[in-house]
């Protein structure tokens, strides 16, 4: 496997006006991008976020590391006109880091109907995440799929307009991260990606799955693979994190059938070890572990523990001031070591 990747946020608004990395170190990425190349063994890095000069940043440090950049700018909750125009300049900064000789893909999205404004309706992810799944449950009670079929015409409507928008700014390749409901047209990208979560599904399925997309004859990428850190979370694969629904005034955490669950770095270590196994013996392209860190769910010992749900490899620390700011303020998962030996022996 050529690519042995991972995906590192440098801030997104999963939430309107709220964060996934409120501040923007440019001394913290370059220690974890030295991590990540000389520890982990990880030659690719997948950076993705909403501010532009962010993004650019990142990706002059990960050079200094020799990492290949998948150079993802992601505007959440943004309509078609919106992310064309952000589309277009993020394009033109990537064009510059090109030029520079930073070895970089596109990713001219991410899971666009379900993080954009447009193809399902609903204003926010969990509303699109609702029809879609109604939809979809219609689909198979009735047989009946023009409505998803008109869908997902829009959607290659939008990606037409935002592959266009980038090729006219940035002369490299262009890939894109779909979801596994996204009916993609891979004839506008170089690089076929897929987010391929495994939830409950055997061995030969997950792979049948992943065959069909080597059909297009170009070369493919898992862009997003990974697990929570409790038990039970491997089988829920991308949707883990949903059994957190929401947290009580007091700060604590609302789980579903207000169960809180047992808290396992050893299932999500078993799952990503399982995965790039899998994965490296499918014939494709690489692979990206979703996600090095999460700063906005922080691990506590004590209370309410918002790491757990998360899909980060290392859990970040609480700030206070009894901890310094000059430390580290992360420490490896089980899974960061699993990543660390599996990779290396691919060296």
């Amino acid at each position: 496997m050529k690519c042995r990747g991972i995906v590192y946020d440098v801030g997104l608004q999963f939430s309107p006006g709220f964060y996934s990395v409120d501040t923007f170190n440019e001394d913290q990425v370059r220690y974890d991008f030295s991590i990540i190349s000389n520890v982990l063994g990880v030659n690719t890095i997948r950076i993705e976020g909403e501010n532009i000069s962010r993004l650019v940043a990142a990706s002059k440090i990960a050079r200094e590391y020799g990492l290949r950049v998948f150079f993802n700018p992601w505007l959440m909750g943004a309509d078609e006109n919106e992310t064309v125009d952000y589309m277009g300049r993020a394009a033109k900064a990537a064009e510059e880091l090109r030029e520079e000789g930073v070895n970089l893909v596109f990713v001219a999205g991410c899971e666009y109907s379900l993080f954009s404004d447009g193809i399902f309706e609903g204003k926010t992810v969990n509303d699109r995440i609702c029809s879609m799944i109604a939809m979809a449950k219609e689909n198979v009670n009735n047989g009946n799929s023009v409505q998803m079929q008109e869908r997902m015409t829009k959607l290659n409507g939008v990606l037409s307009n935002i592959c266009k928008k980038v090729r006219s700014n940035f002369n490299g390749q262009v890939t894109y991260s779909s979801g596994i409901w996204e009916q993609v047209n891979w004839d506008l990208f170089d690089i076929v990606g897929v987010d391929l979560y495994r939830d409950t599904q055997a061995d030969e399925q997950y792979l049948n799955q992943l065959k069909s997309y080597q059909a297009y004859n170009k070369p493919v990428y898992v862009m997003e693979v990974g697990c929570c850190a409790y038990k039970g979370a491997a089988v829920r694969g991308g949707g883990g994190f949903s059994i957190l629904q929401g947290t009580t005034p007091d700060g604590k955490g609302i789980y579903e059938n207000g169960i809180v669950p047992e808290r396992s770095e050893k299932e999500q270590a078993d799952y990503i070890h399982e995965q790039i196994k899998l994965i490296s013996s499918s014939g494709i392209e690489g692979m990206f572990v979703y996600v090095f860190s999460f700063p906005c769910a922080p691990y506590r010992k004590n209370g309410f523990d918002n790491d757990m749900t998360s899909y980060s490899i290392v859990k970040t620390l609480p700030q206070s001031p009894a901890r310094s700011r000059l430390l580290i303020p992360w420490t490896p998962k089980e899974a960061f070591y699993t990543i660390a030996m599996d990779y290396r022996s691919m060296e």
